[in-house]
């Protein structure tokens, strides 16, 4: 007795194909997009160090409210420069760590 409904091996594999072919193509994008921003993105991460600082008041700094002041300094440029900070930031880049805060707003 035969397989019914199955033409091909792959058969009701292509849209989990076409997810994954998604999926990369969207991580390519936000890779490149990262690295197209790369100089504005440590521009803003200097910019927003020094307000960071200074909004802080002599405060611990916590890692998430740095990265809350990034993404909304990024987001005010436009949405590429924030998703590219995003991206930066889920990748751990040294700017994005609050333990460099210091280093960024005296370069």
């Amino acid at each position: 007795m035969g397989i019914i409904g199955y033409s091909s091996p792959d058969c009701g594999m292509e849209r989990y194909y076409t997810q994954e072919n998604m999926k990369q193509l969207l991580d390519d994008w936000e890779a490149e997009n990262r690295r197209l921003h790369e100089s504005e993105l440590l521009e803003i991460a200097k910019k927003s160090a020094r307000e960071f600082i200074r909004d802080a008041d002599g405060e611990p700094y916590k890692q998430e409210d740095w990265e809350m002041y990034l993404t909304e300094d990024a987001s005010r440029v436009d949405k590429d420069t924030e998703a590219a900070m995003n991206y930066a930031i889920d990748d751990g880049d040294w700017f994005t760590l609050a333990e460099n805060i210091g280093r960024l707003a005296n370069s």
